[in-house]
């Protein structure tokens, strides 16, 4: 962090180019701090999404546990098995879907990164 020089010993001058740094590195502090917050509610939206997949994922887990570790009277039916079968390809391309979705965020986020890093002026 710079140390702050002797405002007593500036001139009016430097006094006022002082005054103007600090403003613009408020609002650049400002932005960044915009950007942090859209970026943590970003994050907090997809934690809650994957919350709510990781549980029904669990369910499903716990039905073929049941379904395959359970007694005769817990089998399901020839009907049950069908409709069993097609929810889980359904689930199966949902999570294929979500898995390309989440992998393009990623190219998107490291290609933004990628410009981020830029130097905004040419020296």
């Amino acid at each position: 962090m710079n140390t702050l020089p002797d405002l007593s010993q500036l001139t009016h001058e430097q006094l006022l180019e002082f005054t103007r740094q600090l403003a613009l590195q408020h609002q650049s502090l400002a932005q960044s701090n915009q950007e942090l917050e859209k970026s943590n509610q970003q994050l907090d939206a997809k934690v809650q999404h994957l919350s709510i997949l990781n549980q029904k994922y669990e369910h499903e887990l716990a039905l073929f546990k049941k379904h395959k570790f359970g007694s005769k009277n817990e089998h399901l039916t020839a009907k049950q098995i069908h409709l069993w079968d097609e929810a889980v390809e359904e689930d199966i391309a949902a999570v294929d879907l979500e898995l390309e979705r989440l992998n393009a965020d990623k190219t998107d986020a490291a290609t933004h990164k990628a410009k981020a890093n830029k130097p905004k002026r040419q020296p």
